[in-house]
């Protein structure tokens, strides 16, 4: 991955786009997945990319590194991630589609963990965004989670999960991002 923060870099909401933009001042930008009603009202106007939102870049593209993306996809799940940790709205848990483990587990920003869907057993990988004691908002890391109801998540999508559908994922685990459903 070449890229790196810079201080003229810009949060910004495009409504022809209808989503949140991090405009790089080079004449290039990257447009979220994340439409308007998913977004808090501070995602519409622009926002300087502060030292924060660079702390958390280097915390998801450190994560980002024991996993198999290439340039472009990892771009893609550490700004997607970045975005939903700073303006998504809250959600509520969706976690119906994954089975329950016997303990619960408490993940942490910027950590990978596992889960297993209920329909087939497979395992899905996912970059935790946010987590509290109950739930975690996580992106999927992987590029393409067909869930249970047949819809499809997409690498850089959101959703919540209850923690004790989740598990550590371990470099050896080595997960061959392909479409898991």
């Amino acid at each position: 991955m070449h890229f790196i923060p810079d201080d003229c870099w810009q949060w910004q909401y495009d409504k022809e786009q209808d989503a949140v933009i991090l405009d790089f001042n080079n004449g290039s930008t990257f447009t979220s997945r994340f439409s308007s009603k998913m977004l808090i009202p501070d995602a519409f106007s622009s926002h300087p990319f502060c030292v924060d939102d660079a702390a958390l870049f280097y915390q998801f593209k450190e994560t980002c590194r024991s996993i198999e993306l290439d340039d472009e996809q990892a771009q893609q799940l550490i700004i997607n991630s970045l975005i939903a940790y700073r303006f998504l709205k809250p959600q509520m848990p969706k976690s119906w589609h994954f089975t329950p483990r016997q303990r619960s587990f408490q993940p942490t920003t910027g950590e990978l963990v596992l889960t297993e869907l209920t329909s087939n057993n497979k395992q899905a990988l996912l970059l935790v965004v946010e987590s509290n004691p109950q739930a975690s908002l996580c992106i999927v890391a992987q590029p393409e989670l067909l869930l249970n109801s047949g819809k499809s998540l997409y690498l850089g999508d959101a959703i919540k999960i209850m923690n004790d559908r989740l598990m550590a994922w371990q470099p050896e685990q080595s997960l061959l991002l392909e479409k898991v459903g």
